[in-house]
Parts: structure tokens; C-alpha cells; sequence
């Protein structure tokens, strides 16, 4: 057997099973620490939901709490246009914030996270389709190794920087940092969260190299630097925002379910802005109905 090729399989064992595993840890998460809430007091800010994505497939064992069908994400889309709902980039978001510049009467934000390779099959398509933005907030060591990788299977390969490199220039799908090698339950940490016994100088020292490590490679594959991250699991600590803000990042994602009220006399929500988790199993209309309604 070529040894390159059994490397490669190897290695793509490994990234299932710790994809498989960082799926329950999340699961976990956000059915047992969150709880939906949604704002009702829209007189002081613009509300603002964002649905949280992750993988697209057809085959119906695969399918989860973080796996939809290719059928369901176009029937959210056609129902969200129907009811009138725009989706926004959070370029657009932060013009509004900084520069009042208008946001459509209903926005909505759609957001990918992990950057499998199902995004650019299935996905990617549908938003030229249908003129759709969507932010893509993707895992760099995750990317680096399908970048290499010959081995690709659209059920369980992640994006290369060439493919991620088309969709930015396209001005439809924004990158995010979903840190680079941070999407892991082991190496002592959750996510980006702070070890036990950790001091707050190795935390931030540790944490500054991979999300810039990330960061770097971004504007190095598609010449933009928006400054975008993405919490791993919504799992972080309390020293983790500010670390990320003194970073220059723009925005940052996490995983509590709430509808976000974008009001500009708070410009710290940009930093707090929470999502929720599209599962399958239930259809468009169940899904949206406590969101938009």
C-alpha cells in the first residue's frame, strides 16, 4: 500500500472520530447550558436572529442535531424569504453599528461553523441561487490537512484554503476564525476555555498564537482580514472576550440561544452575539416559530 495513502486514511479516521466526539461535547453544551430566551423590546435596537449551521448531508444516518439535509437549509432559506427576512453580512452589521448606515427591515444572519467540505458542495450553490450572504467561520488545522490531503469524501472532508479562497472572493460567504487548533475537548482544555490552573499570562500568551496563527493564514489565502471568531463549542472563560477584543477582532459568536438586540448605544453586543443551533428532526416551520414569530 502506498504509504503516503495510508497516512492520509489514517489521519482522516482520526479527524472523524474527533469530530464525532467534539459532536456530543457540543450537543451536551448546548442543550444543558443554554436556554432559549428572546427579546420582546425592539423600541431600543434593531433584533437581530442568527442560525447557527455546521454539517449538510444526504445520507440519513448521518444526520443529527449538527447535520441537516442539502433540502432542509434551502427550505429554512425559501421560508425566511417568504416572511420577508434578509440575510446580512456582519460587514453590514458593523456599518450599522459604526456608521448608522441602514439594515434591512427584517435582517437574519446565517452562520457555518468547523467549515466542512459540504458547505462548498451543497451550500455555496444555493446562496448564488438565491443571492444569500453567509458567514463561514472555519477550524485552520482542520483546513491545512484537507489542503493536503487527497483523500476527500463529501461526508466527512473539510474545506482547502483554494476552495475557501473562491467563496470570499465571491462576496457572498465571509471567513471566520474558528481558531486553529482549538476545536478539541483534549489537551487539558474545552474549546478555547482557560486550563485549570492556568495563569492568566499563559492563557492569553497560548491563546493569542493560535487564533493569530488562523488569523494570518486567512489573509494570507484570501486578502481579507474581517476579524471575525467563532467561541469552539461556545465553551470559553471570563478573561477570553477581552483577550480576543485586544486582538482587533470585529465580532465574536457564541452559542447562547437568544435573538440579539443591535443597539448602538451598546457597541459591546458585537462581542456577545448569539446563535441558534439548527438541528434536524424538526421541520422549518418549528424551528423558526419562537425565532422570527
Amino acid at each position: 500500500m502506498n504509504i503516503k495513502l495510508y497516512k492520509n486514511k489514517i489521519l482522516t479516521i482520526l479527524l472523524f472520530i474527533i469530530l464525532f466526539l467534539s459532536l456530543i461535547f457540543s450537543f451536551n453544551y448546548l442543550y444543558n447550558n443554554t436556554t432559549p430566551c428572546y427579546n420582546d423590546n425592539s423600541n431600543n435596537g434593531i433584533k437581530l436572529p442568527i442560525i447557527m449551521y455546521h454539517h449538510i448531508c444526504k445520507l440519513d444516518s448521518r444526520l443529527n442535531d449538527f447535520t441537516i439535509k442539502p433540502e432542509q437549509f434551502e427550505k429554512d432559506m425559501l421560508y425566511l424569504k417568504e416572511k420577508g427576512y434578509e440575510t446580512i453580512s456582519v460587514k453590514q452589521l458593523l456599518d450599522y453599528v459604526n456608521n448608522n448606515t441602514p439594515l434591512p427591515e427584517k435582517p437574519i444572519m446565517i452562520t457555518f461553523d468547523d467549515g466542512h467540505e459540504s458547505f462548498y458542495e451543497y451550500i455555496y450553490p444555493m446562496l448564488k441561487q438565491y443571492n444569500l450572504k453567509a458567514v463561514l467561520s472555519v477550524v485552520g488545522s482542520y483546513t491545512d490537512t484537507y489542503s493536503e490531503n487527497e483523500d476527500h469524501n463529501i461526508n466527512y472532508s473539510y474545506l482547502t484554503w483554494k476552495q475557501i479562497n473562491e467563496m470570499s472572493d465571491s462576496g457572498l460567504v465571509e471567513i471566520g476564525n474558528h481558531t486553529y487548533d482549538l476545536h478539541t475537548m483534549d489537551k487539558g482544555r474545552n474549546g478555547c476555555s482557560k486550563k485549570s490552573g492556568e495563569s492568566l499570562e499563559q492563557y492569553k500568551n497560548f491563546l493569542t498564537k493560535d487564533v493569530l496563527k488562523l488569523q494570518d493564514k486567512i489573509l494570507n489565502y484570501t486578502g481579507r482580514d474581517l476579524k471575525i471568531f467563532t467561541y469552539p463549542f461556545g465553551r470559553f472563560s471570563k478573561e477570553t472576550k477581552e483577550i480576543i477584543k485586544d486582538l482587533d477582532f470585529s465580532v465574536i459568536f457564541n452559542c447562547s440561544q437568544v435573538v440579539n438586540v443591535i443597539d448602538k448605544n451598546n457597541s459591546d453586543i458585537v462581542y456577545n452575539l448569539g446563535r441558534f443551533n439548527r438541528p434536524n428532526g424538526i421541520s422549518t416551520e418549528q424551528f423558526f416559530k419562537k425565532i422570527i414569530e
